[in-house]
């Protein structure tokens, strides 16, 4: 393949990932400004709340996007936001890069070799995730040597530190206007040649590490250059094997394995050579090659174990605990039986409601009651999702959902409190521990809540859902308010239970461990591959510290927050009575429970001998055997 038709992946998913990083890093500067009282008008930081080196860094990351952004604009034109374009003669306007590597392999290019027929310009291509890009010159033609594109494939495969990237000192941002402006008047090294290259972000060559790169940069041109008339051959295969699409690390990956194995231009099966060392350095090639021995290989990369399929945590079945836990809540209020009471109460005729909307959905809940759940059904679902005490004595039940709820809730409590004292007493840096302790609390009760969601339990959930909100629809109508005279729908529960029921429950503490339940496990739902990811912040301290306003139509129990989750947490704490020291108690670190990534069948007999296997015990606990010989024998 012609190799200025020949695109390159790798380098324009680094100017992507730059631009990514860049942004997230001025939203945790101005969130982090905001979090110390920094709140401007409009939406805006004020800038007395960031350090010197934050101001400092904060406008520079704003410069570079909008040089990325924006087209230069002379302030001089016509006054106005829609001023015409700066003269080619002050600026060349090129398309702009700002991933550090590039630029500084790009300066070094233009400023200290001349190996290329014109000078290096950036690629033109608009830049998404999946843009391939090809090389050009600063005339617009596709650069022919493949001497650019092996140095800069050297420099990424050798993970080089290039210096930081520099805005020309000329170009200014007007904020009323929102253009960029050129200043005359700012006085600049004519000699330089930064400021005749036409960019405005360049390498910036008073950092340290544009010196410490010098050495590593002209060794890696002279590598490039010792290959010879291979280099261009092995760029033109790869061309052909890609469809036109090359990397630039594997491409000098490849000229590294074929050097080391002798092979030059002159190879009768240099197709075949170049394939083989392409396997080796994607780690896909066969041992017996010559080229895939592990024992070749220079560096250990080992696999992401959690990057090679979808994790084993199911969403659905984590969600739907919601439900479980809002039904078993309105059951500890007696809101099912009231229903039962008000049902009965109109059949007898002793409720005085008219022909309207309350009297058909009594009707409705009377003609579907053969298909409805009862009480003690009720109780079985509970009992194997939540272990809750009432159900079936043959069902197996979640015998470790308590404690790793209370455990997660006090770990994200106690991390959450940690944190403000570091604030105030230390530096206010990210506990690693601690996050660590909240992730492996937060996946052990994901993975317990996913595992008793499989099968029939899953439908069980959603029936119980439809049966939570019909209750709900029911008790709100106006007629049943009215006839018991209440203004909501807790009263009217309150009233039944008192009269008929042996008592009333404090239905604000049960409503309250509803809606939290419902938003602890919509987070972890939502937040699956954040918990299973062994790195990685698992709670944002700028959004508990300075939350986002939650936008329209949204709702904290379908899409919480971390700011929702830790208010979840901290209710929950309180109105289930938990001390603080218990909190710090509770929140340490237990082994977790074996458990599989689905519910596995065992026959029987293998069921009853399994525990008396040496080194069995725990396996047969884990799978929920919780009726098991050893057991019973205790």
């Amino acid at each position: 393949m012609d190799i200025p038709k020949i695109k390159y992946r790798d380098l324009a998913l680094r100017e992507f990932n730059e631009r990514g990083r860049l942004k997230d890093r001025l939203t945790m500067l101005e969130r982090s400004a905001r979090s110390r009282a920094g709140a401007g008008v409009n939406g805006g930081v004020d800038e007395v709340f960031f350090s010197i080196d934050e101001l400092e860094e904060r406008n520079r990351i704003r410069m570079v996007l909008k040089i990325i952004q924006l087209k230069l604009k002379d302030p001089a034109a016509n006054g106005h936001g829609d001023a015409d374009p700066l003269p080619p003669v002050k600026h060349a306007n090129y398309v702009e890069w700002c991933d550090p590597l590039w630029v500084a392999t790009r300066d070094y290019l233009n400023f200290r070799a001349r190996f290329v027929t014109s000078d290096v310009a950036n690629p033109v291509e608009h830049i998404t995730a999946n843009t391939r890009v090809a090389l050009v010159g600063k005339d617009g033609k596709p650069i022919g040597e493949p001497t650019v594109a092996l140095a800069a494939g050297i420099l990424a495969l050798d993970q080089v530190t290039p210096p930081p990237v520099a805005i020309d000192p000329r170009i200014a941002y007007d904020e009323e206007r929102d253009v960029l402006v050129f200043d005359d008047s700012v006085e600049i090294d004519p000699n330089d040649p930064r400021y005749r290259d036409g960019f405005m972000i360049n390498a910036d060559q008073r950092h340290p590490a544009w010196q410490a790169m010098s050495a590593t940069f002209f060794k890696a041109i002279g590598e490039a250059e010792g290959y010879g008339i291979l280099a261009k051959l092995v760029l033109q295969r790869l061309g052909d094997v890609g469809s036109g699409t090359v990397d630039l690390a594997e491409y000098a990956g490849v000229m590294r394995k074929l050097a080391a194995r002798g092979i030059t231009e002159d190879e009768s099966q240099l197709g075949r050579k170049v394939e083989e060392a392409l396997d080796n350095v994607q780690n896909t090639g066969s041992s017996n090659t010559g080229f895939g021995d592990g024992a070749t290989e220079t560096r250990i990369d080992l696999p992401d174990l959690e990057a090679l399929g979808e994790t084993d945590i199911v969403k659905d079945h984590v969600l739907l605990m919601g439900a479980v836990i809002c039904g078993a809540m309105l059951d500890e209020l007696k809101a099912f039986q009231a229903v039962d009471i008000i049902l009965t109460n109109a059949q007898n005729g002793s409720l005085a409601i008219s022909s309207g909307n309350a009297s058909k959905l009594l009707y409705d809940r009377w003609k579907r009651a053969p298909n409805r759940m009862s009480e003690s059904e009720r109780r079985d679902i509970y009992a194997m999702t939540m272990g809750q005490p009432g159900g079936n004595p043959g069902i197996q039940g979640n015998t470790d959902f308590n404690d790793l709820w209370i455990r997660f809730v006090s770990s994200v409590s106690s991390y959450v409190r940690q944190q403000d004292v570091d604030r105030l007493l230390r530096a206010a840096l990210p506990s690693a521990v601690g996050m660590q302790q909240v992730r492996k609390a937060a996946r052990d009760l994901a993975a317990n809540l996913s595992l008793h969601g499989y099968g029939m339990t899953f439908y069980a959930a959603l029936d119980l859902q439809g049966e939570v909100k019909s209750l709900i629809a029911l008790l709100s109508e106006p007629e049943i308010l009215g006839a018991y005279g209440a203004k909501n729908m807790w009263q009217v529960v309150d009233t039944i239970a008192t009269n008929d029921l042996g008592g009333a429950r404090t239905s604000s503490r049960y409503r309250t461990l509803a809606t939290c339940g419902a938003i602890i496990t919509a987070w972890l739902a939502n937040n699956i591959e954040r918990i299973v990811r062994p790195t990685g912040p698992i709670i944002d301290m700028m959004d508990i510290r300075s939350p986002v306003p939650r936008s329209a139509g949204t709702k904290a129990t379908s899409n919480p927050t971390d700011h929702d989750l830790v208010n979840a947490c901290e209710l929950w704490l309180a109105d289930t009575a938990v001390s603080d020291q218990r909190v710090d108690e509770l929140a340490q670190p237990h082994e977790s429970p074996v458990m599989t990534s689905k519910p596995v069948w065992i026959p029987s007999i293998a069921r009853d001998y399994m525990p008396d296997l040496p080194g069995m015990e725990a396996i047969g606990q884990g799978m929920g055997l919780r009726n098991s010989a050893a057991l019973r024998r205790h």
